[in-house]
C-alpha cells in the first residue's frame, strides 16, 4: 500500500488539492522543524572535485539556468537568498533562506514570524534527486545563515512531505509543533499543537 506522500506528492494529487483550494476547501497540517546553529561551520560554499560533482552557494536567479523547471521565483522575497547546486551553470536544486523575517505561509493562509533562519522551498530537479544534493543546499543555507549571525533554524513541513521530513530529520532539526490550518468557504480554524 502507497504511503500518503506517495498518494498526494504527484501531479494528479496536487490538480486534487489545486482545484479544492480553487473552490474554497483547503486543509493543511504543518510540522515545524528547529535545530540550534551551534557549533563550527562547515564550508558553505562547495567546490566540486569532478564536473558531475554540483558547486553550492549562494546563486543570483538572473544569472541561472534554471534547466526547464520553473522555480517559484515570483513568490521568493527580496530578502530572500537562494542558495543553489549547479553543474555546468544549470540548477540542480535549490532552496530559500531567509534570517529574521516574517513571510505569509500560503498553505497556513497567515503570517509567521521566524527568529533565527528560516528555510522553505527546497527542490531538487526529479533527474538528480538521491544523490545528496539536497542535504548539500541545506549544509550550506545553515552555514549561511551562522554567517548572518542566527542561532537556530526553522523549517515548515507538510504532513505529507516524508522525503523533507527525513531530509531536516537527517540535519538535526526536531520536531517543535504542529501547525493545523482548514478553511470551507469563509469557516476557518487553526490548530497548534506543540510537540
Amino acid at each position: 500500500m502507497a504511503s500518503l506522500w506517495q498518494v498526494t506528492r504527484n501531479p494528479y494529487g496536487r490538480a486534487v488539492y489545486d482545484w479544492l483550494t480553487d473552490h474554497g476547501v483547503t486543509a493543511t497540517v504543518m510540522y515545524e522543524y528547529r535545530r540550534r546553529l551551534d557549533g563550527e561551520a562547515a564550508d558553505g560554499h562547495h567546490t566540486p572535485a569532478d564536473d558531475t560533482e554540483p558547486t553550492v552557494g549562494v546563486g543570483d536567479p538572473a544569472a541561472l539556468d534554471f534547466g526547464g523547471t520553473d522555480p517559484p521565483l515570483a513568490e521568493r522575497r527580496e530578502d530572500e537568498e537562494l542558495i543553489v547546486a549547479t553543474t555546468d551553470g544549470t540548477v540542480r536544486g535549490y532552496l530559500f533562506l531567509t534570517v529574521d523575517a516574517t513571510l505569509r505561509v500560503h498553505p497556513l493562509e497567515r503570517e509567521l514570524s521566524f527568529e533565527g533562519a528560516y528555510v522553505r522551498r527546497v527542490f531538487v530537479h526529479p533527474d538528480y534527486r538521491e544523490q545528496g544534493i539536497a542535504s548539500a543546499t541545506l549544509r550550506a543555507a545553515l552555514d549561511r545563515a551562522r554567517e548572518r549571525g542566527a542561532r537556530t533554524a526553522t523549517a515548515l513541513v507538510a504532513a505529507d512531505n516524508r522525503p523533507s521530513q527525513w531530509l531536516f530529520e537527517s540535519h538535526e532539526f526536531e520536531r517543535v509543533r504542529r501547525r493545523v490550518y482548514g478553511r470551507v468557504g469563509s469557516l476557518s480554524w487553526r490548530r497548534v499543537d506543540e510537540l
